[in-house]
């Protein structure tokens, strides 16, 4: 024989507590696609679920105080890479499961009840959010800072150079044609930081391509003509295969950013006295560029993190680590793919593959 209590939504949930929080956990892992732990899928959960049992005691007045696990709970799933619409459906579905439980109990939800659990259900979406987008937001302004001050602390180097060639310049040292070098090859490097810095901002904006018929073989001619200084000052080879009159369909601008920036990787990483070949291999929807370095290749579990923006792959410090991040922007803003191979004791070959339209009949 039920006891009054028993009769009572509290009763009811504070009987199921458990089936209740299962009953939610399983729609959760059905509704996102983030692999998670049972730790990290109930969080604070359990605790937010006790609190609106504790509220719905039929004594329970005044109520009690809110507590901060929907904020933990929000802040917890930032982390985790939930999307918003997931955090706030995580409160729906807690909902759901309470209806249900219900309604297995045959036990009607009067409205008081009603409004104890709206209260709690939407103050737990509003902390959720509130902490989600802070944290979320404190983030982006860390990344955004920390990029700035990579840039500027990079672009000192070059610029710098290039000053101290201008001033051997102009007191007519005896520095000759090295002073022209340094300058030129200063400039350019600052010039190509600030395209790389231009190029991530507008693919993080999601700015769409300008597709055109590019000819591959002038394209690569650019690149070589504009890595060939750095390449001869650490005494590489760069050697561009003849790729014939092959025509891509691309935007000039990004897929020239995105090869470039794989040279300059190759140079960055390979030892001197070695080469860095770039090809290409086409066909009649596939076009594959490929740079190969002599790097002597990658240290155990590197590959995963290579194209993560502000993460450099070495001792070397130079440059800021957006290269080869913009490059992969740059190719999947194609519909592309970049991948990677690693030739242990020899280097890395990169390749972009790009797939063309159909042939116009």
């Amino acid at each position: 024989m039920k006891t009054a209590i028993e009769d009572t939504l509290f009763g009811a949930l504070k009987a199921r507590r458990e089936v209740l929080v299962a009953c939610w956990g399983s729609k959760i892992r059905a509704a996102v696609d983030t692999p998670l732990t049972t730790a990290e899928l109930l969080d604070r959960m359990p605790a937010f679920v006790d609190e609106i049992i504790a509220a719905l005691f039929p004594d329970a007045v005044p109520l009690p105080v809110i507590s901060g696990n929907a904020e933990e709970h929000g802040a917890q799933r930032l982390r985790l890479h939930f999307d918003v619409a997931e955090v706030v459906r995580e409160y729906g579905l807690l909902h759901d499961c309470i209806l249900e439980i219900a309604r297995d109990a045959d036990v009607a939800i009067g409205l008081q009840e009603q409004r104890v659990i709206s209260r709690w259900l939407n103050s737990g979406i509003a902390d959720a959010l509130a902490q989600y987008v802070k944290r979320r937001d404190e983030e982006r302004d860390r990344q955004a800072s920390e990029h700035l001050g990579f840039i500027a602390h990079e672009l000192r180097n070059p610029l710098s150079a290039a000053l101290t060639a201008v001033q051997r310049l102009r007191n007519n040292e005896r520095a000759g044609p090295r002073a022209t070098e340094l300058l030129e090859r200063s400039l350019r490097r600052a010039s190509d930081m600030i395209d790389n810095a231009l190029s991530h901002a507008s693919l993080k904006l999601g700015v769409d391509p300008k597709m055109e018929q590019v000819a591959l073989a002038d394209l690569l001619r650019d690149v070589e003509v504009d890595a060939g200084i750095d390449a001869h000052a650490r005494g590489i080879d760069l050697i561009v295969e003849p790729v014939g009159d092959t025509v891509v369909s691309a935007d000039p601008r990004l897929l020239r950013s995105a090869v470039f920036n794989l040279v300059q990787n190759a140079l960055k990483f390979s030892h001197a006295g070695t080469a860095v070949i770039v090809r290409a291999r086409a066909s009649s929807r596939q076009v594959a560029l490929e740079v190969a370095d002599a790097c002597g290749g990658l240290p155990p579990g590197r590959i995963d993190d290579l194209f993560a923006p502000l993460v450099q792959r070495g001792e070397n410090r130079t440059g800021f680590g957006l290269g080869l991040a913009i490059a992969r922007q740059a190719v999947e803003a194609h519909g592309g793919d970049i991948t990677v191979k690693d030739l242990p004791g020899i280097g890395c070959v990169f390749t972009i593959e790009l797939t063309q339209p159909n042939p116009e009949r």
